[in-house]
């Protein structure tokens, strides 16, 4: 048989980034963009550093995430889907020194923003951020081992990136980005609870604890069906017409994920649920714009 092909740049950096899950923090900076566009001309080159800190900061998460469940005995070679480490993608010993530094860099960008746009509130908008990142999984917290993940990834990809976005472009913290932000921010937890639907076994097998190993598959299920079915009720609630009718346009692809989900096609959901963000996320930022 042919040797397979070793694979490519490209390929390493969306499987050791978990380049699926980056519309989590790509939308949220979008609808914050949006939002302050209310009471502000936007700044492009502020967006774009904005879109690149955000990216950066989530994709360091990941690589330390894979790095502490690799070390801690989460992730086993025979039933991981997280593979960087396990394939040997990126060395166990380096991950940690390449997620500092992108943590690093996002840090000077966030500073240059705070500094430039005169919006000091952002330096602790994005030291919570890099805290609940961090401590994820790290030694001294690991919320997520303590079924507390859920909380942490909606406070970090709803209100802290949606609220900085629109704190970066208005110069001033307001309450109404932070409520834009319960939409996207509970379909993006729903992601983490689908990997965690289809990890359960494993996580159970090492000790740790999530919501969805202590809720069982019965609750589990309804936890993902609320959080994918509540973001369309709450879009209702702003009073924004085109803000609930667009994101509409996204509900077969939630129908569709209910679907996997009960059907129980986990390794799909994921990302798939990810897709569901993106989409469901871009017509809602697009549908604010129209209606502000």
């Amino acid at each position: 048989m042919p040797e397979t092909p070793p694979p490519s740049a490209l390929k390493k950096i969306f499987v050791v980034f978990r380049a699926y899950s980056w519309p989590a923090s790509l939308v949220p900076v979008i609808v914050g963009t949006v939002a302050a566009s209310r009471d502000s001309a936007i700044s492009w080159p502020a967006f774009w550093l904005t879109l690149a800190a955000a990216l950066l900061t989530h994709s360091a998460a990941n690589l330390a995430n894979t790095y502490f469940d690799w070390r801690n005995g989460v992730d086993k070679a025979e039933t991981a889907d997280d593979r960087g480490i396990l394939d040997g993608l990126i060395g166990g010993r380096a991950a940690p020194y390449v997620a500092v530094s992108m943590f690093a860099a996002a840090g000077l960008i966030g500073l240059w923003l705070a500094w430039s746009r005169s919006a000091p509130e952002l330096i602790a908008l994005g030291a919570a951020g890099f805290a609940l990142a961090w401590f994820y999984t790290a030694d001294g917290a690991a919320y997520k081992y303590r079924a507390l993940g859920e909380i942490g990834i909606f406070l970090a990809f709803g209100p802290l990136i949606t609220g900085g976005a629109a704190l970066v472009q208005g110069g001033r913290l307001s309450a109404w980005p932070f409520l834009l932000s319960a939409p996207v921010g509970l379909l993006i937890v729903a992601i983490l609870h689908a990997n965690n639907m289809r990890d359960a076994g494993e996580d159970r097998a090492s000790g740790i604890s999530t919501l969805a190993m202590k809720a069982g598959p019965a609750a589990s299920l309804a936890v993902y069906r609320a959080l994918i079915v509540s973001p369309f009720l709450i879009a209702a609630l702003y009073g924004l017409k085109w803000a609930f009718l667009l994101p509409l346009l996204s509900l077969p692809l939630a129908l569709k994920l209910l679907g996997m989900a009960r059907e129980r096609r986990f390794s799909e959901l994921v990302p798939a649920t990810a897709g569901l963000v993106t989409a469901f996320g871009l017509l809602f930022a697009t549908g604010l714009y129209l209606s502000i």
